[in-house]
């Protein structure tokens, strides 16, 4: 795993079909343990409870099942039929350097230059994901790119969703404006 989560790294993916060694189980395990990662060691704003911010995290795991679906219907229209198992798996590998953002995040609170190396590393991991998902499936980078910005659009929807879901639970704090 380790070898394969490297060579996504220096941006050389195997194709699709080799991912399917690793179980949807697997996959969603991995997910999960890095949201649990995210919902300990994120900061948080204060007017966030702790519990609310912990579950926001682990809505993740939905929220990335769900785009990779979506993915996956993306590609049947390219007439790839790539199992599902198989691209999350993927996309799990390629979002593992986000975990970087964790100490970068933590940093940003004391010293500002390492905002700019949080933008700097999601950049570096939405090109990950971006090469990988052009290359495993053989599909060209437009098609990659275009998937990759419908991907973002979906995310956007889903956690505004989740959002207005939890502050309607009363579980974060209402959007309030700066005073003027």
């Amino acid at each position: 795993m380790i070898k394969d989560i490297l060579n996504l790294l220096i941006l050389k993916p195997e194709p699709i079909e080799y991912y399917q060694k690793y179980s949807l189980k697997t996959s969603i395990n991995i997910a999960i343990f890095m949201s649990v990662l995210y919902g300990f060691l994120l900061p948080r704003p204060i007017e966030i409870s702790f519990i609310a911010n912990f579950l926001m995290m682990l809505m993740v795991v939905p929220v990335m099942l769900i785009i990779t679906w979506f993915l996956s219907k993306l590609l049947k229209l390219k007439h790839k039929n790539t199992s599902f198992q198989a691209l999350f798996a993927l996309s799990i590998l390629a979002s593992i350097i986000d975990l970087m953002l964790i100490p970068l995040a933590f940093l940003a609170q004391f010293y500002e230059f390492f905002n700019y190396l949080q933008l700097a590393m999601f950049s570096y991991s939405m090109l990950i994901f971006f090469f990988a998902f052009a290359k495993a499936n053989g599909v060209g980078l437009g098609f990659s790119l275009l998937a990759v910005l419908l991907g973002v659009i979906v995310l956007i929807i889903l956690i505004m969703t989740i959002s207005i879901i939890f502050i309607t639970l009363g579980l974060i704090p209402e959007p309030t404006l700066p005073p003027v």
